[in-house]
């Protein structure tokens, strides 16, 4: 009996082993496959996005209305950056002025910095010429000034008015579009 056992056994190692290798093969089998359906899926779809082609711009469809905003606000940045651009070359500092005003009976001191916005950069070569006029005219106009002239908004806003003025009768090439106060101080 006990040889008949393992003859069984031996019988049935065999065909596990048959069965196993064909399992094996089997399963190889089915990765080629599907290797092969992966390539020809990939193929068919580079073949695909390759042969379509890109119409000329001229032959673009209309964008939509999100589409044309989007596009008109990114040159509008991109004017307003060179406009920045512009505004910066055409402005001209003057060094800081210190004057005595008189308020209550007793001088204070003003420190003043002015930016001047020029309608055309080229003008600064006629500003640095007559830096020593525009300085003199300022300093007089500046210290002619009661501290009650020059505390409130309105104040202020004349004395931006009369620098333009001053400094525009020394020109001779162009003119100063605007006064800009970047530093004023009162002790």
């Amino acid at each position: 009996m006990m040889a008949k056992g393992k003859e069984k056994e031996t019988e049935d190692n065999s065909e596990e082993g048959e069965a196993g290798s064909g399992g094996g093969a089997k399963n190889m089998v089915m990765i080629i496959v599907a290797a092969l359906i992966s390539l020809g899926l990939g193929a068919g779809g580079a073949f695909f996005f390759a042969s379509t082609q890109v119409p000329p711009p001229s032959q673009t469809p209309e964008l939509s209305a999100a589409e044309q905003a989007e596009m008109e606000a990114a040159k509008a940045v991109a004017s307003q950056k060179k406009s920045t651009e512009d505004f910066k070359e055409r402005l001209y500092g003057l060094e800081p002025f210190v004057v005595n005003v008189t308020g209550d009976g007793y001088n204070r001191f003003l420190k003043l910095r002015v930016e001047l916005e020029t309608s055309d950069s080229s003008l600064k070569e006629e500003l640095d010429a007559r830096l020593p006029q525009v300085r003199d005219a300022l300093i007089v106009l500046l210290s002619s000034k009661q501290l009650s002239d020059i505390t409130d908004f309105e104040g202020k806003a004349l004395l931006k008015e009369d620098i333009l003025e001053r400094v525009n009768d020394l020109l001779e090439t162009g003119d100063i579009r605007s006064v800009l106060f970047t530093e004023f101080v009162v002790q």
